[in-house]
């Protein structure tokens, strides 16, 4: 019994003692302007079932005096599944630098899945990301959610 307390004493001090990470947004400078667009999915794919490859667009707007870079991109579905596709859930990583004051096109093809054509083929598809920035200034991040619609924008 004394072995048991004193292993949840133990425990207890371990958990008491952690501390958060620090948060990652460090960088002063202003959030960049940003849109995505999907550019190849299932209509342009003639609405493939299974596991394929789809193309997004991503429009980031440097608002800095400084150059970003876009290191990591992480996207998912929100919509329940059976709709239009859902995306896998996974990192994308580049080192795509955009110049200050300037705007970049960036085309990133991701893993999605689909059930195929079905009643739920042109639901619009919300999308939720997570854009990892490195800067001179420290590393920040952008989170969006957007919901796309199946018949062309």
């Amino acid at each position: 019994m004394r072995n048991l307390l004193a292993a949840a004493a133990i425990a207890l001090a371990a958990c008491s003692s952690s501390t958060p990470a620090p948060p990652s947004q460090n960088a002063p400078i202003p959030q960049p302007d940003f849109e995505i667009h999907q550019v190849v999915g299932p209509a342009q794919l003639n609405y493939p079932e299974g596991d394929f490859d789809m193309k997004f667009r991503l429009d980031i707007g440097n608002r800095a005096d400084v150059p970003i870079t876009l290191s990591k991109v992480e996207l998912v579905t929100v919509n329940p599944p059976g709709g239009a596709y859902s995306l896998y859930r996974r990192p994308y990583y580049l080192r795509h630098v955009i110049d200050p004051h300037q705007i970049a096109p960036i085309d990133i093809w991701v893993k999605a899945s689909s059930v195929g054509q079905s009643r739920r083929t042109n639901e619009p598809v919300t999308i939720r990301g997570t854009l990892y920035f490195d800067s001179p200034s420290g590393s920040f991040r952008h989170v969006f959610v957007k919901e796309l619609s199946q018949y062309g924008e």
